[in-house]
């Protein structure tokens, strides 16, 4: 999920990073976006250099679902950003379809913009025309209605602005996802994590083979996000006695990554950056979006169509 930078004034759009990895280290295992399917192993052994949550893995996932309370993002002398979402797929492959919000503050520190979006890579993030401040509950559902059909939700408790759309998506509804992320700009580059404080993530459940479970009872592992000197950027809590809250805490250190994101995309679109401790992947990007195209052609066909209407 990745907005297009725009002027603050008609709302900076950024692209956050999510499908694809790119490795820590030559001898490091990586997981693409959030995924694994080893026993939840804590935060701190998992780790990523633009996501910090949780992940299930190791069976079919055909429902993700969340809620939090956007937060109050304190306004800087520089561009900062986060976004909270939840998301199915993704791991060890190139799809992953999420919905959310985020903030961005603009370059001069002036303004902090906050918006609400969904994304089906490898297509571009969309933004989700209903108003989001800092301090509304937000509740977020992706579902498989059918074959290859998604329902994506986003409901503001608040203020009571529902959004839902149904899209066409291959998915291999590998993983489910609960996670808050540093975006990146629609040119490849990262934006800074802002200071978001700590964020509570609530009633949070997945569809697991058939079966309707929190995150406890799903086994997601945790995920900290971890800047290019290996300091702890944003850690998550371990989950509440329910199994299916959780939350994530800002640390003081600074907000280093690698310099460009995997794809350098324009637009929304967003991969999952630098996951370590879920298992081997492909590290190169173009390659993983090539084998997801191979499997699935009419979606390539699909998408050449959208992006010529675009033009």
């Amino acid at each position: 999920m990745k907005f297009k930078p725009k002027n603050l004034n008609a709302a900076l759009i950024i692209s956050l990073l999510l499908a694809t990895p790119l490795m820590l280290s030559q001898n490091t295992a990586f997981a693409q976006t959030t995924q694994s399917t080893a026993p939840n192993s804590g935060a701190g052994i998992n780790s990523s250099y633009n996501w910090v949550g949780y992940v299930a893995t190791g069976g079919t996932f055909t429902t993700v679902t969340g809620s939090w309370v956007i937060p109050q993002i304190p306004v800087t002398s520089s561009l900062t950003g986060d976004a909270t979402w939840v998301g199915i797929g993704g791991v060890g492959s190139s799809d992953l379809i999420q919905t959310g919000t985020q903030a961005i503050t603009n370059s001069n520190g002036s303004a902090v913009s906050y918006q609400a979006w969904y994304e089906a890579l490898p297509g571009f993030s969309q933004p989700i025309s209903i108003t989001v401040n800092p301090g509304d509950s937000i509740t977020a559902t992706i579902s498989e209605q059918s074959q290859n059909q998604w329902a994506i939700t986003l409901r503001n408790n608040t203020n009571g602005q529902n959004f839902q759309t149904v899209v066409p998506y291959v998915s291999l509804m590998n993983s489910a996802e609960w996670i808050e992320e540093m975006p990146s700009q629609g040119s490849g580059a990262f934006i800074p994590l802002d200071n978001f404080g700590t964020i509570q993530i609530n009633s949070s459940s997945t569809v697991k083979n058939g079966q309707n479970l929190t995150i406890a009872q799903a086994s997601a592992q945790s995920m900290t996000m971890v800047n290019t000197s290996q300091q702890t950027l944003a850690t998550p809590s371990a989950l509440g006695y329910d199994g299916a809250s959780f939350s994530v805490s800002r640390t003081s250190a600074t907000a280093t990554s690698p310099n460009t994101v995997p794809y350098g995309r324009r637009g929304w679109s967003r991969t999952g950056v630098g996951v370590r401790g879920f298992g081997g992947f492909s590290t190169r990007p173009q390659s993983l979006r090539q084998s997801f195209y191979s499997r699935f052609p009419k979606f390539r066909m699909r998408l050449f169509i959208q992006e010529s209407f675009k033009r």
